[in-house]
C-alpha cells in the first residue's frame, strides 16, 4: 500500500523525502541522494510504460488519469509499504480519482506559506515573480516530467492543499514547512509517530537526531554543489530560504493579491494573523 509524501511544488517535499529515506533505508549514519530513489516520483516512466505506450501519453498528456490507479495497483503487487512522492492534487479528472483507499494507506502533506512558495518557485523554474503568482492561483496548472512529459496535475496552491486536507477514506498528517524549519526534530518525530500507526517501526531518538543532522539544508546544498542533483531544473535545487524572505522580494501588489485570494486558508494555517 502507498504512503504519499505530497505537496504543492517547493513546499519541503524533497526535504521530508530525504529525512524519511534516511531513517527507513539507511543506518542513519550518513545520507546520499541515491537514497531518494527509494521514494520515487509519481508519475514516472517506469510506472506507466507497462500500461500504455508512453508516446501516446505524450500526444494526450491528460489521458494519464485513466491509468493512475492501475499504475498504483501494479506497485502494490509487492505487498509492501511503498513511499511515493507527488505534487499531484488528490482530485479527479474525467471521473478518475488520483488515488483511492484500495491503493493508499496514508499520506504526509507538506504545506508552505504561499508567499514564500512564489519566490522559491520563481527561482527554481527560472520564471518571473509575476508568472509565479499566476501559477500559484491557476487551478488548471500542470507540470511535465521526464522524456515523455508525463503530467502531474498540480492545480493551484489552494486546490492542492484543500484536495489533500479534505476528509478521505485514508489517514493523513499535515506538516507546515515553517514548523519543520523551526524544529526539524520535533516535526520529524511527529511524522514517525504517525507512521507507526501503519508500519512496525521503532522510534529511535538517536537515529532521528542523526538523520536530521545529515539532512540539514546546508548539507544537502553542499552535496548538490559537489555531486549535482538530477531533479534540479535550471538552477540549484537546494536554495535555502528564510521564513519571511518573501517580504523583500514581493511587491505590495503581489502580496495583497495572494493574501486576498488565499485569505481563509492562510488564516487557518497561521500565515495571516490579522482579523
Amino acid at each position: 500500500m502507498i504512503i504519499w509524501i505530497a505537496s504543492y511544488p517547493k513546499s519541503g517535499n524533497t526535504w521530508m523525502r530525504s529525512l524519511i529515506s534516511s531513517y527507513f533505508f539507511s543506518s542513519g549514519e550518513d545520507f546520499n541522494f541515491d537514497l531518494l530513489k527509494k521514494i520515487p516520483l509519481f508519475p514516472s516512466n517506469k510506472q506507466f510504460s507497462p500500461l500504455i505506450n508512453l508516446n501516446n501519453l505524450s500526444k494526450e498528456p491528460l489521458k494519464i488519469s485513466d491509468y493512475w490507479n492501475a499504475a498504483q495497483s501494479r506497485l502494490n503487487l509487492n505487498n509492501k509499504k511503498n513511499f511515493l512522492k507527488t505534487h499531484n492534487a488528490c482530485a479527479s479528472h474525467n471521473g478518475n480519482w488520483f488515488t483511492n483507499k484500495d491503493n493508499t494507506l496514508a499520506y504526509i502533506y507538506l504545506v508552505r506559506d504561499p508567499r514564500a512558495v512564489v519566490c522559491s518557485n520563481a527561482f527554481h523554474s527560472n520564471i518571473t515573480l509575476d508568472q509565479s503568482v499566476k501559477d500559484l492561483m491557476n487551478d488548471n496548472l500542470v507540470a511535465y516530467n521526464g522524456e515523455f512529459k508525463l503530467v502531474e496535475m498540480t492545480g493551484s496552491w489552494k486546490t492542492n492543499y484543500l484536495s489533500w486536507k479534505k476528509k478521505k477514506d485514508f489517514k493523513g498528517i499535515i506538516i507546515k514547512y515553517e514548523d519543520l524549519l523551526k524544529d526539524t526534530t520535533v516535526e520529524f518525530k511527529k511524522v514517525l509517530v504517525f507512521l507507526k500507526n501503519f508500519i512496525d517501526i521503532d522510534i529511535n531518538e538517536k537515529k532521528i537526531e542523526q538523520c536530521v543532522k545529515n539532512c540539514k539544508f546546508e548539507n544537502l546544498e553542499a552535496m548538490e554543489k559537489k555531486y549535482g542533483f538530477e531533479e534540479a531544473v535550471s538552477k540549484k535545487f537546494f536554495n535555502i530560504g528564510k521564513k519571511d524572505s518573501w517580504r523583500s522580494k514581493l511587491n505590495i501588489q503581489m502580496i495583497n493579491k495572494i493574501e486576498k485570494e488565499l485569505e481563509n486558508e492562510m488564516k487557518e494555517l497561521g500565515y495571516l494573523n490579522r482579523l
